[in-house]
């Protein structure tokens, strides 16, 4: 086996402090939103609503230096400029109101290829009846980066039309349809409650169908019909049948027929309600609702393979009794689904995420919350007033939600927050034959690393993502080939150029530095600090290609012991420079 970066990408280490950024999010252009879609301009007293003006937040995202070992299996290693941050980080304001006359605000979420993240809020009031929406696009860490006031899309279904770029569809605020766009860029949309109806909406944002009636005696709840596409484009609907009854029907035309209503989950002495539904990658079909059992809200989920067969029955989470109201769902591209709902109803302080594990089957039979959860249910708001959150899950599966803040009921102050939780650091994989890896890297700081066995030889192309502590996610792509012959002996390093690891890292008497060079070659070991004046030469001479190690004992070249802090340790070989960042702690 030999393993070398690929001629595409000529090795390049350089000092920490001279990186190039990592590829970053592309520039936002607007959406199409043109005459035909509509921009509508309202009076200014319509509804006091705004922008908040931020303080000064860091922007930047993260930046990597990336190499690879290769033994048998495949470690890439990766140094930030900063430290990395998982989990939750700090909500950030998208609109507010100081008197709103009508009970609640809700929103809709989406994201687009980019991964910028739009919402859009209703501007229904008592006093002021009017069917726009205000549509936010915020950068990946939440900001606003732009703002289209009083909008609408066609035929009053909120749209953004990227015509020949994917189209997104936010669904309407309040109790109002929601849709999906196909992999043609076509719109679908339902509504009703008796009956249901169907809108589809061409790629330039023309309306090709306008409120079809499909199902009749669907008995739907509040117009709360849901709807997914899978990778076939066969349109799933979902909606609850008189409160007792999971339904659902699906099309393989487009919408031109449709199957027969198929009840999945029926209870005609308890409420299940608020159905979502979402299809992964193999086009299984995952569906969540809310099961009122007459003393707690649960949050149920049930699983259908591609041919309509149960793959897992109505499973029950959340024993806690945490009052499920309300569920909302993203699916990620490891088909994991993940959950976000508020506790209770309406006047309520907690807010509450859970991460289900969409890969499993249990043949027909139920599964406990331990065996399908891969994230038990966890408060990410609490005490502050929240309703109705609503959950995307980005490329780099890094979680947004959107979510009103306030008082439930007219006339008080609303507004609505985004709030991101980082995912831990992760390597993105496309093998040789198209499939793709993800690992979750392990370490902390600024340096992470990620081990995986290659399945097969050929060129294998990597994404590294990881987020700083205020949301900023950096994106870095890396190269390499992995063959088939000239086995390792003895774990030496077979790639081209060089490459540095140290351990500890942090250190506090010793710190071992592993590099290594694909050829024989004269080479300098030098310990800087933080200003860049040279701490202590460990190594200056000629030596044979393979792997070698030097142990730091973190003294200058004085011999005195060098104060806690950062340093970096920088091997220059054949031309090529890398560094690594080491801390010392006392």
């Amino acid at each position: 086996m030999t393993s070398k970066i690929s001629n595409k990408m000529a090795p390049c280490f350089v000092l920490l402090c001279l990186l190039i950024p990592a590829p970053g999010f592309s520039e936002f252009a607007d959406p199409a939103i043109n005459d035909q879609i509509g921009r509508y301009c309202a009076p200014a007293a319509f509804v006091e609503h705004h922008v908040p003006i931020l303080p000064f937040r860091d922007t930047t995202p993260p930046s990597f230096t990336i190499s690879h070992i290769a033994n048998g299996d495949v470690t890439i290693l990766v140094s930030s400029d900063e430290d990395l941050y998982s989990g939750w980080v700090d909500e950030k304001e998208i609109w507010s109101v100081g008197n709103f006359d009508y009970w609640w605000l809700n929103t809709r979420l989406a994201k687009d290829p980019d991964n910028l993240i739009y919402a859009a809020v209703k501007l229904y009031q008592y006093s002021v009846p009017n069917s726009n929406f205000d549509m936010y696009v915020l950068h990946n860490n939440g900001d606003v980066q732009d703002q289209h006031l009083n909008w609408n899309g066609p035929g009053g279904n909120p749209l953004v039309v990227n015509d020949p770029s994917p189209n997104i569809y936010l669904g309407k605020p309040v109790l109002d349809p929601e849709g999906a766009v196909d992999s043609n860029n076509i719109t679908y949309v339902f509504s009703g409650s008796s009956n249901i109806n169907f809108t589809k909406i061409a790629a330039d944002g023309s309306i090709l169908v306008s409120g079809q009636t499909i199902i009749t005696g669907a008995g739907a709840w509040t117009n709360e019909i849901r709807t997914a596409i899978d990778t076939h484009n066969r349109v799933y609907i979902v909606w609850s049948n008189d409160m007792h009854d999971i339904t659902y029907s699906y099309s393989d035309d487009g919408g031109d027929t449709w199957a027969d209503a198929t009840s999945i989950c029926y209870n005609p002495s308890q409420q299940l309600n608020k159905p979502q539904i979402c299809c992964d990658g193999n086009d299984n079909v995952h569906i969540i609702w809310q099961h009122w059992t007459g003393v707690s809200n649960l949050l149920a989920y049930m699983k259908l393979r591609p041919d309509g067969s149960i793959s897992i029955d109505e499973s029950f989470l959340t024993q806690s009794n945490n009052q499920v109201w309300s569920p909302y769902m993203d699916i990620d591209e490891e088909d994991n689904l993940h959950v976000v709902w508020a506790k209770s109803s309406q006047q309520i302080n907690n807010a509450y995420y859970t991460k289900i594990n969409g890969n499993l089957d249990g043949g027909g039979q139920p599964l406990s919350d331990d065996e399908l959860s891969i994230i038990q249910e966890q408060a990410f708001l609490t005490s502050q007033l929240v309703r109705y959150p609503k959950c995307v899950v980005d490329d780099y599966q890094n979680i947004h939600t959107v979510f009103e803040r306030g008082q439930y009921g007219c006339n008080h102050p609303k507004a609505v927050h985004h709030k991101k939780m980082n995912s831990i650091p992760l390597l993105r994989i496309e093998c040789p034959g198209g499939s793709v890896m993800f690992v979750q890297m392990t370490g902390s700081g600024s340096e992470w690393e990620g081990t995986f066995t290659p399945p097969e030889t050929g060129t294998y192309m990597v994404k590294v993502s990881g987020s700083d502590a205020s949301g900023n996610t950096g994106v870095g792509d890396y190269e390499f080939e992995y063959g088939a012959s000239g086995v390792e002996q003895n774990g030496a390093w077979t790639g081209r150029g060089i490459a540095l690891r140290s351990y500890p890292n942090p250190g506090t008497l010793e710190t071992l530095v592993r590099y290594y060079t694909d050829r024989a070659t004269s080479v300098s070991v030098e310990v800087y600090d933080a200003r860049g004046q040279l701490v202590r030469i460990l190594l200056k001479g000629r030596i044979p290609a393979g792997e070698h190690r030097t142990v730091w004992d973190g003294r200058d070249n004085e011999g005195n012991s060098v104060a806690s802090g950062t340093y970096f340790c920088r091997v220059a070989a054949g031309g090529e420079i890398t560094a690594q960042r080491i801390t010392i702690i006392r």
